[in-house]
């Protein structure tokens, strides 16, 4: 009898052994398939003062994104441009939230594939004060078709992939998200655009000055506008000044080919705030045209398309 119980009871013991044991085994297994640190990079967004992007292949003279009180700089060589604090702020949120999915390459031999070598990605220093917060490189952006989200609005049903590596670290990590597409060595990429911006419902006076006697006032009077103190159609009117109340360009002039001259101008005025002068040129030469403004005095914008040019100076027979 004891005999029996002896062996009903061994029978017992070796069956919750041999769970334990599959379980420390896959338990194992999925460990050694996690080795690698998750958290690649520790960014406090508030405290970040520096963001430095060096070109594809370059040890010196990056693009620096540099805070200056509450807005942001680009500094390119000497030369220094407002940045756009919404394309900044977007870089900040994707380094705060920076993990590793899985490792794509465990050392140097797999770099040149992945676009993450020193010649062929782009090397990003980020620090606050002389403090490095993150230093790494960026390399190929991949896509894949994921159906299970085609139903979801994520994406289009695609997912996006970022390669990162680490400095002091040789393996390559697969970050989701477009990081690789953000951190763009091209100013105009992060530079403000603005050209004006304005509640139209405070605009009382816009003053047009062009070449020769083409010039004129559009003014409100009461409830209605007029040109040069002549009734104007207020329907066209309230179309023109909602049509410029928010105008932006991504095409910038170079220091080099920006005219000496801009003798169209566009001035703005109105209750509780500030006037805002626009200025323009039509450089035959250059087969361009350019615009400045005084809301976003470190730009100077250039289009070979008149369309922006002329929507801003119109002329006196549109109203």
């Amino acid at each position: 009898m004891f005999r029996k119980i002896n062996n009903k009871a061994l029978f017992i013991l070796f069956g919750i052994l041999a769970i334990l044991a599959v379980t420390v085994f896959i338990y194992d297994r999925k460990k050694g398939d996690r080795t690698f640190r998750s958290e690649l990079l520790t960014v406090d967004s508030a405290n970040v003062t520096n963001i430095k992007i060096y070109p594809k292949g370059k040890i010196s003279d990056p693009l620096i994104l540099a805070k200056n009180g509450k807005n942001w700089e680009i500094m390119v060589g000497n030369k220094k441009y407002l940045a756009d604090s919404g394309s900044v702020g977007s870089i900040l949120s994707s380094l705060v939230h920076v993990t590793a999915e899985r490792v794509a390459a465990s050392d140097a031999s797999g770099w040149k594939g992945l676009e993450i070598s020193d010649s062929l990605g782009r090397h990003v220093v980020v620090e606050h004060g002389n403090v490095v917060d993150a230093d790494f490189w960026v390399g190929k952006v991949s896509f894949s078709q994921n159906p299970g989200m085609q139903n979801r609005g994520r994406n289009q049903g695609f997912s996006v992939k970022s390669h990162i590596r680490v400095a002091g670290d040789d393996r390559v990590y697969v970050v989701d998200g477009f990081l690789s597409m953000i951190l763009s060595d091209d100013p105009s990429h992060y530079r403000n655009r603005l050209i004006c911006k304005f509640d139209r419902n405070l605009v009382t006076k816009m003053t047009f000055v062009y070449p020769g006697d083409s010039s004129f006032i559009l003014a409100r009077n009461g409830i209605g506008w007029t040109v040069n103190g002549k009734p104007a159609d207020s329907a066209k009117t309230t179309t023109f000044i909602n049509s410029i109340a928010g105008t932006n360009s991504a095409e910038f002039a170079y220091d080099n080919n920006i005219p000496v001259v801009f003798p169209f101008s566009l001035k703005i005025e109105g209750n509780n705030m500030q006037s805002i002068e626009i200025t323009g040129a039509n450089d035959p030469t250059q087969k361009k045209y350019f615009i400045r403004s005084s809301a976003n005095t470190t730009a100077v914008f250039a289009s070979a398309n008149a369309n922006l040019f002329n929507k801003v100076f119109t002329s006196k027979s549109k109203f």
